[in-house]
């Protein structure tokens, strides 16, 4: 069920004779994708209340729980769960748009060298983290899970449109990746009904910042410290681009005093230690969602490097520290 914020804004002052007015804005929450979507939303000129740009809300809306139905592992009668369960029997069709997440999955993954793969849906199922209890996987257990991890065992027929696996097992899940891609259709919706400027949040993890608040440079974006709430360790100005965080604090279980978290190294099957958080700073929401997951995953040194070699991306990772408070690391910052 949606629920319409009531915080409309409409200041008006006089000056001069003249009428100068605050532009009409409101935020609208929605539940999607297991957390919660929040639009904060200026009026068009013209607009002259909160009606039209409520309906484009909904509109954007639509297409986010358009687009969970289509790619949630979550949804037994989504088109990736059917994937899920044939695409080892024989080839599985697939929508175009599909098609295309799937292979700019495939190009992430290329490109960071493995850091990035929907394809780790067996080492969540393994740790336990889909039924929600962590458990500590036995190394038989793991070494199953891992044999059925990998991109290269995913075969993509761009011209048929279909999808196969090279064996029984393999789950793809766009977890790391739904929500930026959802921002983005959304944004672009509300783009097209001539909205400029707005803030579209997925939850804590992804905003898409579009144009800027009146008077202002853009939006201001705070990375908060995992150790405290209510302190934050870094903020950012963003205009017409988005950013996505991962961190260790957002799901994960703890035994014998260790803390396991949900984003796992692809390579070791196991979750990945010594990062308390990564940020990604890129034009569009779908390359910042994949790109702090693989941050996470990285370490500063393949950031680096990363950053070096793709221009628009930047990133803020967070080390946990040998002593003392976390500090962020800006990378890529040198080149805006």
């Amino acid at each position: 069920m949606r629920r319409h914020a009531s915080c409309c804004v409409w200041i008006v002052c006089l000056a001069a004779s003249q009428v100068y007015a605050e532009p009409l804005k409101e935020t609208f929450t929605h539940a999607a994708m297991g957390t919660e979507f929040q639009f904060t939303l200026y009026a068009r000129p013209g607009d002259a209340g909160t009606d039209d740009i409520r309906r484009i809300a909904d509109e954007a809306f639509d297409i986010v729980d358009d687009l969970d139905n289509r790619i949630s592992v979550w949804k037994n009668d989504s088109q990736i769960s059917f994937v899920n369960h044939h695409a080892a029997q024989e080839p599985v069709k697939a929508a175009p748009d599909i098609i295309d997440l799937l292979g700019y999955c495939k190009t992430v993954c290329q490109e960071s060298g493995g850091a990035f793969d929907i394809t780790v849906g067996p080492l969540i199922k393994c740790w336990g983290f889909y039924k929600g209890e962590g458990v500590l996987p036995t190394d038989d257990a793991l070494h199953e899970a891992l044999a059925s991890v990998g991109m290269d065992k995913v075969s993509l027929n761009t011209i048929a449109r279909t999808i196969s696996f090279a064996k029984p097992g393999i789950l793809l899940d766009f977890g790391g990746i739904g929500k930026g891609l959802a921002l983005d259709r959304a944004a672009q919706a509300l783009r097209e009904h001539g909205v400029k400027d707005a803030a579209l949040n997925a939850g804590s993890s992804s905003i898409i910042a579009m144009g800027a608040p009146p008077g202002e440079p853009g939006w201001e974006v705070r990375i908060r410290d995992p150790y405290n709430d209510d302190h934050c360790l870094d903020e950012i100005v963003l205009h017409d681009e988005s950013l996505s965080t991962s961190g260790n604090y957002e799901k994960f279980f703890e035994i014998d005093g260790k803390k396991y978290c949900h984003i796992f190294d692809p390579h070791t099957g196991k979750p990945v230690d010594g990062m308390l958080s990564a940020s990604a700073i890129a034009p569009t929401g779908m390359q910042t969602d994949a790109l702090s997951t693989t941050f996470f995953v990285m370490g500063e040194a393949k950031v680096r490097a990363y950053c070096a070699a793709h221009k628009n991306a930047r990133a803020i990772i967070i080390p946990i520290p040998a002593a003392g408070a976390p500090r962020p690391v800006r990378i890529g910052f040198e080149t805006k």
